[in-house]
Formats: C-alpha cells, sequence, structure tokens
C-alpha cells in the first residue's frame, strides 16, 4: 500500500474520511480522477476497509480481502456508483453446469446448458438427471403468459366516499390513465395497468409496468413516485403514506403475485413415457407413484402446513442456484419460487407441469452486469438488452431457462421421493461420501 493510500487508510479509520465517501477520495487524491483507474480506485477502497474491520477486530479476512469484483462504474464523468455500499472484497459460491436441456419453448427453441452457483451437494446432479429424463421424453415445453413489474403506493383519501369515487375514475376514466402514463419519463418503463383496491379510507395503488430487459424494481418505484405526485397535484386533500405498501408485492411470499403475476409468469409441461421412468430412476417409479407423491407432499401436506405458495417438492433450490448464477436479486428467490407443479398420470406415462407465476429475473442491472453472472449470461444466450421497452427477448429466454431449471429438479426430487429412500440415500452419499 502506497503512502498516499495508507494516509487515506488512516483518516477512515480516524473517521475523517466518511465509508461513502471512500472511493471518491481515492479516485481523486490517488489516481486523479482518471476515467480508465476507476476499477482500481474501487478495489482500493474495498481493500482499505477490509484491513480497517481486520485491524478492529483481529479477525484475518484475507480471502474476501483478495477476491475481486469489479463491479463499479463512473456516471456523468465525476459520480462513482460502487456497486454496493461498504465493500470490503467479495463471496465465492461453486457453480456447476447442467445439461445441455432441450428446450421447446416461445424464446428457447434449441438445447442449452444451465449454469448453477450452489454450496449444496445432489443439486446439480438431480438438475442434471431431470434433463435426461426431458430429453429423452423430447423436451421440454415452456412458455411465458405474463411479463410486467408492480409497485403499489397507498394513498389516503379525505373519507370513505372520496375514495370509493376515484377508485371508479381509475378503472374507468382512460383519458387520466394516458394523463398518468406520460409521467414516467423512462422509456424503458412503460406503465399498463393500475387496479385500485379499498380500504376505508385507504386505496393502496398496484401499478404494472412494461420494464424491458430489467428487472425494473427502480424504474417502477421512480415512476410510481411520480405518477403518484401527479395523482396528487390534483387532489390536494389526499395524503402520501408510502410509495410502497406492500400490494406490489416485493420480496414476500403473497398470493396477489400468484393470481395476477409479478415479473414473468411460465408455464412448462413435459410427458414422460414409462419406459423413460423406468429407464432413469429408481425401481418402484412409474406414472402412479409420480402422482401420488406429488399430490400428497405438494398439496396435501402444502395445505396442512399453511403455506401460501409452496406447492412444490423443492423449486426454491433451483431458483437460487440460478439466481446466483446469472447475478440476479437473491431476495427475489423468496417470491419467484412461488411454484405449483403437477403430476398427472396418463396412459403409458405421466404428464408433469410446473406453473411459476412470479419469476422476478432480468439481464440488465444491478448484478447481471458483472464478472462470472455476465459469462453465465452470454453462456445461455442471454447476454443481450433490447432497444426498446418491447424488445425484451433476452429477459424472456432468460425465464423460460429458468424454469426449466426448475422443472427438472422437481421432477427429478418427485421421482426420487417416489422411490422410497432414495432422496435421503443420494444426499448422504453426494454430500457426505458416505454409503446409506
Amino acid at each position: 500500500m502506497n503512502a498516499k493510500l495508507l494516509d487515506i487508510k488512516k483518516k477512515y479509520i480516524s473517521g475523517e474520511i466518511k465509508s461513502q465517501n471512500l472511493e471518491s477520495v481515492i479516485f481523486i487524491q490517488v489516481y486523479g480522477a482518471d476515467p480508465e483507474n476507476i476499477r482500481e480506485a474501487c478495489n482500493d477502497a474495498a481493500y482499505v476497509r477490509c484491513e480497517a474491520v481486520e485491524e478492529a477486530t483481529g479477525a484475518s479476512l484475507d480471502i474476501i480481502k483478495n477476491t475481486r469484483l469489479d463491479n463499479c462504474s463512473l456516471v456523468g464523468g465525476d459520480r462513482i456508483l460502487a456497486g454496493i455500499e461498504g465493500k470490503i472484497g467479495a463471496a465465492t459460491i461453486p457453480m456447476g453446469i447442467a445439461g445441455p436441456v432441450k428446450i421447446n419453448g416461445q424464446f428457447v427453441d434449441e438445447k442449452v446448458y444451465i449454469p448453477l452457483a450452489t454450496n449444496e451437494a445432489a443439486l446439480v446432479a438431480g438438475v442434471q438427471r431431470g434433463i435426461k429424463a426431458i430429453n429423452m421424453a423430447g423436451g421440454l415445453n415452456t412458455l411465458v403468459h405474463f411479463d410486467g413489474m408492480t409497485r403499489a403506493p397507498l394513498i389516503e383519501a379525505p373519507n370513505i366516499a372520496e375514495a370509493r369515487r376515484f377508485c371508479r375514475q381509475i378503472l374507468t376514466d382512460k383519458v387520466l390513465f394516458k394523463e398518468l402514463a406520460v409521467l414516467s419519463r423512462d422509456p424503458f418503463v412503460r406503465l399498463e395497468q393500475i387496479d385500485p383496491y379499498q380500504l376505508g379510507t385507504k386505496v393502496f395503488l398496484r401499478m404494472t409496468f412494461k420494464t424491458g430487459d430489467a428487472m425494473g424494481m427502480n424504474g417502477v418505484t421512480k415512476a410510481s413516485a411520480d405518477i403518484t405526485r401527479g395523482i396528487l397535484a390534483k387532489m390536494p386533500q389526499w395524503k402520501l403514506i408510502t410509495i410502497s405498501s406492500n400490494l406490489c408485492s416485493d420480496k414476500k411470499s403473497s398470493h396477489i403475485n400468484v393470481l395476477n403475476g409479478r415479473g414473468k409468469s411460465i408455464q412448462t409441461e413435459v410427458f414422460i413415457p414409462d419406459e423413460v421412468l423406468k429407464a432413469v430412476f429408481k425401481k418402484g417409479v412409474n406414472a402412479r407413484s409420480v402422482e401420488k407423491t406429488v399430490f400428497h407432499k405438494c398439496y396435501l401436506g402444502s395445505c396442512y402446513s399453511g403455506t401460501i405458495a409452496g406447492f412444490n417438492v423443492n423449486a426454491a433450490n433451483a431458483v437460487a442456484a440460478f439466481y446466483a448464477a446469472t447475478g440476479q436479486d437473491l431476495a427475489h428467490v423468496i417470491s419467484s419460487s412461488s411454484c405449483f407443479v403437477q403430476a398427472d398420470a396418463a396412459e403409458g406415462g405421466v404428464h408433469f407441469m410446473v406453473s411459476l407465476p412470479c419469476m422476478e429475473l432480468a439481464t440488465i442491472g444491478g448484478g447481471t452486469m458483472f464478472g462470472t453472472a455476465r459469462e453465465a449470461l452470454r453462456l445461455i444466450g442471454c447476454g443481450g438488452f433490447g432497444k426498446s421497452v418491447d424488445d425484451n427477448v433476452n429477459v424472456l429466454r432468460l425465464a423460460e431457462i429458468a424454469a426449466t431449471a426448475v422443472t427438472a429438479l422437481e421432477l427429478n426430487t418427485a421421482c426420487a421421493q417416489a422411490a422410497g429412500y432414495e432422496m435421503a440415500d443420494s444426499h448422504v452419499k453426494l454430500a457426505r461420501g458416505e454409503e446409506a
């Protein structure tokens, strides 16, 4: 560490330099504000912070400190976006690959590999075995039937009659809707719909937007704020309670997302013939045993436990691994893994279906723009982003691939549980190296 950095570190530890200013101070004082050195400045800042934590705690953070992720950028020539606040390095997760899998979809009609970042043994192997069965059955049919991101401001009327009047106006006044739609000035955020909900004097406005290849939370938050300001400017007796009322519903398991959709709603299906079930899975697996396992586990068990939207075997495993690999917002695993799986025994095999009504994902923005995530997106043909709000085939393709990962794991694990103790035995073998 050179003399300038050592001096900056002393000032940072003493509190003379605040953490949020550390990147800018290093960028200016060490690198003369040269845009070519923005990444070096951000990594130096992370190193300084990490050393300060080491000295304060006595802990060794050598691996974290020396693990770099260049996710910073320079805006307007002088404003640094460091990616996250207080960065001290990076975390690492093992990444595996499954596939290739044949997808017969609207936006994918080929064989693709699926990257999965996870610390859980048996997960990648489970997806791979599900893929084997899918491929032998001719591939997975996929479709996306909803595309929209939501935000739900909450405003308060002076009385219940005024609240009811405005709810009706929002639903019927097309001129008002057009006036509100133009208040969203971002060309990649377009207002599609407003659904009003009244509770006394409180009015929830669940706004749905099209957001191109972006997941869109920042864009729709800004647009919702601009639209709400426009509404309240016309109604001075009304008040804003919150710009996000949880009716969106963001990063929570909620039935409104299941019913109305949020992000992308995807359906998948595959017919697995009896001979494929016999060839790929263990003894005892047949159409009827898979149907019985899925019904009793995913519906009887989930209903009895009070589950909201977890009518699946282990969808969150595949969602989390795929999201970590492709740079998605990991908090969206909780809502994106809302999943309904069906297995209908039929003559000659089992009709296996998965419904994912609210997968929030993107190919631009946040963690999708940097490092290993960018490479993983390019690997699966989703590394680009469109030129308009309607040009978003990259993210729609991504949605079908994500749903394929979930379906493969659901199929495999349902069949493993239909084979008695196999799921437990395989985890012991792959995770612990022990024979059951």
